[in-house]
C-alpha cells in the first residue's frame, strides 16, 4: 500500500460481491480508506440484478461518486458497467473473482489495497466497451464449446480450483462435442460455416488467461472477431491449446476480423458467455463501442 499524497478526498460508491463480503482483506481496505479521509459508500449484493441496480442508483445520486468500483470477478464488473451506461462515471476495480481476466490483462493487481491506490493515484482514462444484443461488456464474449465448458463448471470447482476447474470441465467437454452452423455477417465480412467455437472481443484474453484475441485493442473504436471452424475430434486439444497460448491465427479453420459490428445467426440455440455470465441465443449482435467508458488504470497499462 501506497500514500496517494496530498489528492483530495474523494467519494467512492463500492459494490461488493456477497461472496467476499466477510474476507478480511477486504474489511481492511474500507477502514483503511475511510482512515485516509476518503467516503466509500459499501453495496453488497444479495442476488442477480444487485449489482447493476446498485451501479444505476449510485450513478443517479446527488452528489454523484467520483467512481463505482467493482469489488469481485468478471460478472460483478460487467454488471456495473451495464448499470453506468449511459453516465460517464469512471468505474475501477477490486479483482475477488477467480478468473479476473480483464483485471489481470490490464495489469491491475490482485491485492486488493494496491488496486485500490490505482483508483485513488491515477486519473480515470478513457476505453472502448462492446455491446452483445442490448448488453454491454468490457472484455470478450465468447460462444459454443468455450461458452459451454464455463457454464457447465460448477461454482464450488471455481472456488476450490480457481481455473484449474476450466480445464477439468473442458476435458469432459471434449467427449460431447456437436458444432454450430452459423452465419456471420459484419462489414465486407461475411461467412457460413460449422463452428467449434467463436469469439467477440474488446479485450484480449478470456476463461482464465486464454490469448483468443491477441490483436484486440482497448482504444481501435473496433471489435475483434475470431472464429473457429468445427475441427475432426482428435485436432480440438491441439487447436485449443493454440488458443490459449494465442498462436492459432493463420490456422487453417480459423477466421480472424476486426469489425465496427457483426451479426452471428445460428440454427439452434448457442450458449454465449458475455464477460463470464452464460446465456442461450440464436442471434446475436455485436457492436463496437468506441471510447465510451471512463476506467482506472495503472499508468503502465499498454493501450491506454
Amino acid at each position: 500500500m501506497t500514500s496517494d499524497g496530498d489528492a483530495p478526498p474523494k467519494r467512492l460508491s463500492l459494490i461488493l460481491h456477497g461472496g467476499r463480503a466477510d474476507q478480511p482483506p477486504v474489511r481492511h481496505l474500507v477502514t483503511w480508506v475511510r482512515e485516509k479521509g476518503h467516503t466509500v459508500d459499501v453495496r453488497v449484493t444479495w442476488e442477480a440484478g444487485d449489482a447493476e441496480r446498485f451501479a444505476r442508483d449510485a450513478a443517479r445520486s446527488v452528489p454523484a461518486p467520483d467512481a463505482v468500483l467493482a469489488a469481485g470477478g468478471d460478472g460483478t464488473v460487467n454488471a456495473v458497467i451495464n448499470g453506468l451506461s449511459g453516465t460517464d462515471i469512471p468505474i475501477g476495480i477490486i479483482p475477488l473473482g477467480t478468473a479476473n481476466d480483464f483485471a489481470r490483462q490490464a495489469g491491475i493487481p490482485d491485492d486488493p489495497d494496491h488496486a485500490m491506490d490505482v483508483v485513488l493515484q491515477h486519473p480515470p482514462v478513457r476505453i472502448d466497451t462492446a455491446q452483445a444484443n442490448d448488453r454491454r461488456f468490457l472484455n470478450v464474449s465468447v460462444g459454443g464449446v468455450a461458452a459451454e465448458i464455463t457454464a457447465e463448471t460448477p461454482q464450488g470447482a471455481k472456488e476450490s480450483l480457481g481455473v484449474l476447474a476450466y480445464a477439468l470441465s473442458g476435458l469432459r467437454k471434449l467427449t460431447d462435442l456437436r458444432p454450430y452452423t452459423a452465419r456471420f455477417r459484419g462489414p465486407e465480412f461475411n461467412l457460413q460455416c460449422k463452428v467449434l467455437l467463436f469469439a467477440v472481443a474488446n479485450g484480449k484474453r478470456t476463461g482464465g488467461g486464454t490469448l483468443v484475441a491477441p490483436q484486440a485493442s482497448l482504444t481501435d473504436g473496433l471489435i475483434d472477431v475470431c472464429i473457429i471452424e468445427a475441427l475432426p475430434r482428435g485436432d480440438v486439444g491441439r487447436m485449443l491449446l493454440k488458443v490459449r497460448r494465442g498462436e492459432h491465427l493463420g490456422e487453417e479453420g480459423v477466421h480472424y476480423v476486426q469489425l465496427p459490428e457483426v451479426v452471428i445467426t445460428v440454427r439452434r440455440p448457442i450458449v454465449v458467455n458475455v464477460d463470464g455470465e452464460p446465456t442461450e441465443a440464436r442471434r446475436l449482435v455485436y457492436l463496437a463501442r468506441p471510447k465510451d467508458l471512463q476506467i482506472h488504470l495503472p499508468p503502465d497499462t499498454p493501450e491506454p
